[in-house]
């Protein structure tokens, strides 16, 4: 049972949770983004012995508690496997050390660990004052021998036409993918989060795969994707350049990053949520599930 819950250094947080449930929970990656916040607490909870169960990283902004403050899912790490009167206990103690402050956790896919995120998730939403639904799609590689099999009728239809434009794909360095994403949310008027210095910057603590997909000499589309977890890829960022679109890069790209990804024994290809407060981007919606993706729901709690 846990007992206690305390703030604790970067460092200190390191060697409790040498291996956190994704990189976005890792001491390093929130050292790297801590000016992102005004504040941030490493957070533990520990038996009556001292030792380590759970920690939580947040980062406080405006008046509230976030968790992520500068990433796409909560920075959650546990030690063995927590009991569910652990968990609640854990995040009682949270509540109550993080207080006045209100505190929102943005959970992980539960495909990270079912039983934990379960765990975790079913008490957030007991304890919460306001509970969002974000809806988040993955690539479940499994599926990837059967690719066209899983396509929707008109995603199979542009991927054959894909196939018949004559793309090149291969690895590429940061800089030359940033150029495309740049690009694509530019022409379209969209906000880019990262620039390219931050991307470069993560590289240093989070291992970040980097793609080109080309038409002759031309770069046409291109995705920026970092390893999260053990058999789990997360794609950041991925597009294609202004001009393009009836050569439908965007059909034939998923079907290499997924090979590349399987070929590597991966068992997951995470594209993210496709919401923002819970109201969804529909067209992005529709386009995941067309190309074989499954949907989850994310919790996001408030309390």
């Amino acid at each position: 049972m846990i007992k206690n819950v305390i703030s604790i250094s970067a460092g200190e947080y390191a060697r409790m949770f040498p291996e956190a449930s994704t990189v976005f929970g890792s001491a390093a990656f929130n050292q790297l983004n801590a000016g992102k916040a005004e504040r941030v607490e490493y957070l533990v909870g520990t038996e009556e012995s001292g030792r380590p169960v759970m920690g939580l990283v947040v980062g406080l902004r405006d008046g509230l508690w976030w968790a992520p403050f500068s990433a796409p899912m909560a920075g959650l790490s546990w030690n063995r496997n927590p009991s569910l009167a652990s968990v609640g206990d854990f995040f009682a103690g949270v509540k109550d050390w993080l207080a006045p402050f209100p505190l929102r956790i943005m959970m992980m896919p539960e495909f990270i660990d079912p039983s934990m995120t379960a765990k975790i998730s079913g008490t957030l939403i007991n304890m919460a004052l306001e509970v969002i639904a974000e809806f988040n799609y993955h690539y479940d590689l499994t599926l990837f021998p059967d690719f066209e099999t899983h396509l929707h009728s008109n995603a199979r239809n542009k991927f054959h036409q894909a196939q018949r434009a004559g793309f090149t794909f291969g690895e590429c360095d940061i800089a030359r993918a940033y150029e495309i994403i740049r690009a694509n949310r530019s022409s379209k008027g969209y906000y880019l989060a990262m620039t390219l210095d931050d991307v470069i910057a993560t590289s240093s603590v989070i291992p970040i795969d980097a793609f080109i997909l080309s038409l002759g000499t031309d770069d046409v589309a291109s995705a920026i994707v970092y390893r999260i977890a053990p058999g789990v890829a997360h794609v950041v960022y991925w597009g294609d350049a202004p001009g393009y679109e009836q050569s439908r890069p965007m059909n034939i790209l998923p079907y290499h990053i997924f090979q590349f990804y399987h070929a590597l024994g991966y068992r997951i290809v995470n594209i993210g949520t496709s919401s923002t407060d819970g109201i969804p981007n529909h067209g992005l919606c529709n386009y995941k599930e067309s190309i074989g993706c499954t949907t989850t729901l994310i919790p996001v709690t408030i309390f």
